[in-house]
């Protein structure tokens, strides 16, 4: 019977999550809730001078953001030194690995040999089989070294990636490598392996950039007699370019997005159509659908390629299709008084009128503005476009005296007091509709104009009606 999947996601602290890393760790998250399994979380902080805890907080908070809940223990890389230093004195033991000796001017030279014979720099193997008693007599010297895996001279190391396919590499192509520097301090790959064996994992799904590492790595397994997990390589994300996606392509952290006002769903959704088709022609999906169609054989290999346009599509359609009382819940997680003088239908009314218009909650919060507190600010261009002289005051004081009689302020009758207004006046109803929606929005453009002032209501509407016969037209 084959186990529950265990994966992992395995950042450094030594920036921002940013796209790449929310994917991979949204796949491995998604991968084993839709079967059954485990998704841990591992700090790789062993890089001191560069991990710091300001980015280790913010990579867990943007994690707990995202709703990506990881099983305990979480694991710090920095508090394991000592198992590590068990588990290569075991590869020493049995002679899976060995001391190296050889210092970097004996390392210069045969690279510059390597160089000027047109070959592969490999490290010379001298102290490959050195004996105990050589080898303590050179520590005991003073000679600083390192500790490299012995690579088995035939045969080759392959594996069957899940979205790759199989990849073969031949012994002869690896090199020695080490997996403790002179300063003691064990390699990547090898706190990788340790690390990955003890926590269980039994399925490594992580970016593309590691395949090159996995045939070293599965050496180390073996040479351990560790059980050699599963794997799956995911495509780079590239930017506009077709290069791999970078701050100059305008990439945002997760924590950016989040103050940017992305909802959690539509952030989540754009991500995971990064690389990942479900096989239909359905775009828009909520957590509940991910974990029910995710499936890692449909994975591309071909590299995704991030399209803000897209992500802003994704997240107005997500905006579209939340309930009013949702999205004021999310509004007020992060801005908890947000329009807590207004009523609850009030607001509602807003948000189903506006929400069509903006792709995240602070675009949405910025349109609602005018409902709740009259403009300060007038588009300018409007203003000179739509009230260009005291002729404009004429129309609007009579539409204001039409406004005054109404019994019942309904769309149809204002629509019909509108138009009746400028009948009487003999222009064209848009010679009303603009320099009104100025006056009671500040903009140019919105919802249509008798949704607005229905919603508005009538002594709001005078009011702001009288507020722009002051101010305008403009004085020049």
């Amino acid at each position: 019977m084959k186990k529950s999947p265990c994966v992992r996601f395995a950042p450094s602290p030594t920036g921002k999550l940013h796209l790449g890393g929310a994917r991979t760790a949204l796949f491995n998250w998604l991968y084993a809730k839709h079967n059954g399994g485990n998704f841990f979380l591992r700090i790789e902080d062993t890089d001191t001078e560069r991990s710091k805890q300001e980015y280790t907080d913010q990579i867990l908070n943007s994690l707990e953001w995202l709703g990506l809940k990881w099983s305990e223990p979480l694991i710090y890389q920095s508090k394991r030194n000592l198992i590590y230093k068990e588990e290569v004195q075991k590869l020493l033991d049995n002679g899976r690995a060995y001391r190296c000796f050889l210092t970097k001017e004996e390392l210069q030279v045969a690279r510059e040999k390597a160089k000027k014979e047109g070959g592969e720099f490999r490290a010379p193997k001298i102290y490959r089989d050195l004996s105990l008693d050589d080898q303590k007599g050179l520590i005991n010297s003073g000679q600083s070294f390192t500790i490299r895996l012995k690579i088995p001279s035939k045969g080759s190391t392959f594996f069957e990636d899940k979205i790759y396919g199989k990849i073969n590499v031949n012994n002869k192509e690896i090199d020695d490598f080490i997996i403790v520097r002179s300063n003691g301090s064990p390699t990547y790959n090898f706190t990788v392996v340790v690390d990955d064996n003890n926590m269980g994992i039994n399925y490594v799904i992580r970016g593309e950039d590691h395949i090159s590492n996995t045939p070293k790595q599965i050496l180390i397994y073996s040479a351990l007699n560790y059980p050699v997990p599963d794997f799956a390589h995911l495509p780079l994300i590239l930017g506009s370019d077709k290069k791999r996606l970078s701050k100059r392509h305008g990439a945002a952290s997760v924590e950016d997005f989040r103050e940017q006002g992305y909802s959690v769903d539509a952030l989540l959704n754009y991500i995971v159509m990064l690389g990942w088709n479900s096989g239909s022609e359905d775009e828009l999906f909520s957590l509940e659908d991910l974990i029910s169609k995710f499936d890692i054989n449909k994975i591309q290999k071909k590299g995704a390629v991030y399209d803000e346009k897209k992500l802003h599509w994704v997240a107005g359609q997500h905006m579209i299709r939340k309930s009013e009382k949702n999205l004021l819940n999310e509004i007020r997680e992060d801005d908890p008084n947000w329009q807590k003088h207004s009523k609850d239908t009030y607001i509602f009314s807003v948000l189903k009128l506006m929400k069509i218009r903006a792709k995240t909650l602070n675009e949405l919060k910025e349109a609602c503005a005018y409902f709740f507190s009259d403009p300060k600010d007038f588009d300018e261009n409007a203003i000179i476009k739509r009230w260009k002289d005291k002729s404009v005051n004429k129309l609007i004081n009579n539409f204001i005296t039409s406004l005054e009689k109404l019994s019942n302020w309904s769309q149809k009758d204002l629509d019909e007091s509108l138009r009746d207004t400028a009948q009487e006046m003999a222009v064209s109803a848009a010679k009303l509709i603009h320099p009104v929606r100025l006056a009671v929005s500040g903009q140019s453009h919105g919802p249509g104009l008798f949704e607005l002032i229905e919603l508005l209501g009538k002594m709001t509407t005078l009011r702001r009606l009288r507020k722009g016969l002051d101010i305008f037209p403009l004085k020049r």
